[in-house]
């Protein structure tokens, strides 16, 4: 195993969300009209406890997808909405099968900068 590896924890995060439109009030929305996206990553050990990321990691990774704010909604008043997120920390043995060469999807690691980084798959 790599020295890389060794002090990196690996993630596939895959969340599903639809658009909300404000509606009296509400923010109104149709889980049919979902979409679901999935982000590999190649992050600090320390971001991980045990087979689940660390508390506050989920919500930083999700603020890194939607961009500051996206809590807040969007300027015309419509707002994402989360569906579903699911995380799912792999084994070692699972990195050493590299299944994120395999998947069309967001590939993103942490650098010393403090900062996610989109890489193209070979580079996770």
């Amino acid at each position: 195993m790599s020295e890389k590896t060794a002090m990196s924890a690996y993630l596939r995060l895959t969340v599903t969300d639809t658009l909300g439109v404000w509606v009296d009030g509400n923010h109104a929305f149709s889980p049919l009209a979902k979409v679901t996206r999935t982000c590999w990553y190649r992050l600090p050990s320390d971001w991980v406890v045990g087979d689940s990321l660390a508390p506050g990691r989920r919500d930083r990774l999700v603020d890194a997808l939607y961009g500051p704010g996206w809590r807040d909604g969007n300027p015309d008043g419509s707002r994402y909405v989360l569906l579903d997120v699911d995380e799912k920390v792999l084994t070692e043995r699972e990195v050493r099968s590299r299944p994120w060469l395999s998947d069309r999807a967001g590939f993103f690691v942490w650098t010393e900068e403090g900062a996610f980084r989109e890489v193209i798959p070979a580079e996770l």
